[in-house]
């Protein structure tokens, strides 16, 4: 896969070509696995929202961080994300905030469920899209 000037697919296939798949499918499947076993008292439904947006949230956040500090990936992809931080954190932002507000369908109903993933892919897109302005001025 190319990354290519003014294709529409750019920052996607930056963010696939650099996402280190095994320590954000750690980071999630541990963090989803705790908040499930805490959130078991709610009720099963609760329990599995929760658990599944904590998984999505942390499998977007951890992927994108290590994505970027990472030494392995395409220096292509680097180069792209350090060039345009906002556009490459925006796709892990939106994974992580849709993640979020399907589990928040399930646990707290439709109103609450979408404003948390919208809270939540806007913290992801912050948070990648400063660590994404630090890395890129830093090489």
């Amino acid at each position: 896969m190319t990354l290519e000037r003014g294709n529409a697919f750019t920052p996607v296939a930056s963010a696939t070509l650099i996402w280190p798949w095994r320590s954000s499918v750690v980071a999630g499947g541990v963090t989803g696995a705790l908040s499930l076993l805490m959130s078991l008292g709610e009720g099963v439904f609760s329990a599995l929202g929760s658990g599944f947006g904590t998984a999505v949230f942390f499998f977007a956040l951890v992927g994108g961080a290590v994505g970027l500090l990472g030494g392995k990936g395409d220096p292509r992809a680097r180069r792209y994300a350090a060039q345009y931080p906002w556009r490459f954190a925006a796709a892990p932002a939106l994974l992580g905030g849709a993640g979020v507000a399907l589990g928040g369908l399930l646990s707290d109903g439709l109103f609450l469920g979408i404003l948390g993933g919208a809270a939540s892919a806007a913290v992801i897109w912050v948070i990648l899209g400063i660590v994404g302005m630090v890395v890129g001025s830093r090489k």
